[in-house]
């Protein structure tokens, strides 16, 4: 197929998405974005379905359906097709805008997390191991002393690819011919501030849980290490003008859009004007002394020079609450997990900041409407009083249909609405 033609497919699928982000509607979740993420109340709980890339999005969007054939423009392709049918199935409160993000082309150094192909990290060669589809082995790199010492000498960076980065603009903004803006921006990763999942990938699960208690001083290094190099690169991010506005349609947290009421104008972004974000999903069946002493101790470095802090994933935070607020002054959104005690995290989190419920994607996928109905009806009674957002993520099968889904939109609109009663 000519270029011309792949050029014509992305336009008239970057048209459609232009039509939508001009919607109205846009402007409104938008604002619901932004006041909730200020913690203002009296508005609606955002709702966001947020489906993976690598699984329920390959049943909605097969790659037999995709029509360009350059590797480029089918990773372009793709995400204006999913843009066109999350707009026509799922009515949450995405906010679509006239403009796409990409990872910016370069080299992360730490521990790239979804990068199946990447070799070294932290000065160190890694060759993830499989072990079937989708699935590896954890080696323990630093059993080697020898590997320690590389990870303990390793200043970790950023270097961007301009020439690679150029190339891919290129042929983006040709194919799109103006009709919709290209954002490049650095890899999520590099500003994450958990940690524990690079190490976990260095040393492997078992024998860091055994470190806690066998070779608590090596994990002291380690980590305070580690996470003094990362707040270092956050200071050299900020020099070098490589941070981006992250108070749009972004991934914020572990799910949530990151809009404000504040506008960044200046010619160069500060890292405490951004959110940032740190778990430690790991750690779910660690102590909470333990907790605090080995990760939330040394997340907080980075963590902390973010103007607005997330915390946590799939991990329950039950009883790690009152350390995160302690540690965290700034902590804005509080992920509570499927499997998070609900009345436990709504009390504990009340107003001092965003309750961002997970639901279970396994029950919304069934789907037993009257169960759900009833779940749903106790969740929104438990949280009324808490600024709550729900954010449907972790689609790993959507069972081939968006029906479920959108059932699951329905009776959270049914029971979430203020304006109903909550």
């Amino acid at each position: 197929m000519t270029h011309v033609k792949q050029d014509r497919i992305v336009r008239d699928l970057a048209l459609r998405v232009r039509e939508i982000a001009s919607l109205p509607e846009n402007a409104v979740k938008r604002q619901l974005w932004a006041d909730h993420n200020e913690l203002k109340k009296g508005g609606r709980p955002p709702l966001w379905v947020c489906i993976d890339e690598d699984g329920g999005w390959l049943e909605l969007i097969p790659n037999t359906e995709l029509r360009t054939e350059d590797l480029d423009l089918r990773v372009l392709e793709r995400k204006l097709r999913q843009l066109v049918y999350q707009h026509g199935h799922f009515s949450d409160d995405f906010v679509y805008e006239p403009f796409l993000h990409f990872d910016m082309k370069g080299e992360y150094t730490g521990y790239l997390y979804g990068d199946a192909n990447q070799k070294t990290a932290w000065g160190i060669g890694i060759a993830a191991k499989g072990v079937g589809e989708g699935a590896y082995h954890l080696d323990n790199y630093l059993s080697d002393p020898a590997n320690v010492e590389r990870l303990l000498a390793h200043e970790v960076d950023f270097i961007p690819d301009p020439e690679a980065a150029g190339r891919l603009q290129e042929k983006y903004g040709s194919a799109l011919d103006g009709i919709l803006e290209t954002r490049f921006v650095i890899p999520y990763g590099t500003l994450v501030q958990s940690l524990i999942i690079d190490l976990v990938h260095l040393r492997g699960l078992t024998e860091l849980m055994l470190d806690l208690y066998d070779n608590p001083d090596l994990l002291h290094r380690i980590m305070d290490h580690m996470s003094a190099s990362k707040a270092r690169l956050l200071d050299r991010l900020e020099e070098r003008g490589l941070l981006f506005d992250n108070h749009t349609n972004i991934y914020t947290g572990s799910g949530g859009l990151g809009y404000t009421n504040r506008r960044l104008d200046s010619p160069k972004l500060r890292v405490s004007e951004l959110w940032g974000f740190a778990d430690s999903q790991e750690f779910s069946t660690v102590s909470t002394p333990m907790f605090e002493e080995f990760a939330l101790a040394y997340q907080k470095r980075g963590l902390n020079k973010f103007g607005y802090a997330c915390y946590g994933c799939c991990e329950p935070l039950d009883l790690k609450y009152d350390a995160i607020f302690r540690e965290i002054p700034r902590i804005r959104r509080l992920s509570v997990s499927p499997w998070s005690d609900i009345p436990l995290a709504a009390q504990k989190i009340g107003d001092r900041a965003i309750l961002s419920w997970k639901p279970n994607p396994v029950l919304c996928m069934g789907f037993d409407w009257d169960g759900m109905d009833s779940f749903l009806r106790g969740v929104a009674r438990t949280t009324k009083n808490n600024n709550t957002e729900i954010i449907l993520k972790d689609i790993r099968t959507c069972a081939g249909t968006p029906l479920h889904i959108q059932d699951f939109v329905n009776l959270v609109r049914r029971h979430f609405c203020r304006d109903s009663g909550r």
